[in-house]
């Protein structure tokens, strides 16, 4: 069962990695500070620190209400904030009531919000 979580873990980092490279054409091993527009850094900290205070659901729904979808650096911090949750060890997202699948399934919202669904189930095909 570990290896299966932690397959699922590095298949979601490496989605991931892909979408950012591919969508919004940045480096995806830059931290998130160097990845953001100054004007986003704020909101994504924010966002950050819910998660970290294990509000992953609420932090999540305030993600997902807020996002412009023609503004790509939107997308951008929606991929980084899944990375973010994605790090977090399995113990902590069980004792907040989440799951590596609803990672999955957050990412695939937020890809076919802004219109890349189709490419997003090519991905995920075998996950």
């Amino acid at each position: 069962m570990y290896e299966e979580k932690d397959y699922i873990m590095r298949l979601i980092h490496e989605l991931i990695r892909t979408l950012i490279k591919l969508l919004c054409g940045a480096d995806p091993d830059r931290s998130e500070e160097e990845l953001l527009p100054a004007a986003k850094k704020g909101r994504y900290l924010s966002l950050r620190q819910m998660l970290d205070d294990g509000e992953i659901n609420q932090a999540e729904n305030l993600l997902q209400e807020e996002l412009d979808i023609h503004d790509r650096a939107d997308l951008e911090m929606a991929l980084l904030f899944y990375r973010s949750l994605n790090q977090k060890s399995d113990e902590f997202l069980e004792d907040h009531n989440f799951s590596r699948e609803e990672i999955r399934d957050g990412i695939s919202y937020v890809v076919d919000l802004y219109g890349y669904g189709s490419m997003l189930d090519a991905f995920l095909e075998d996950f």
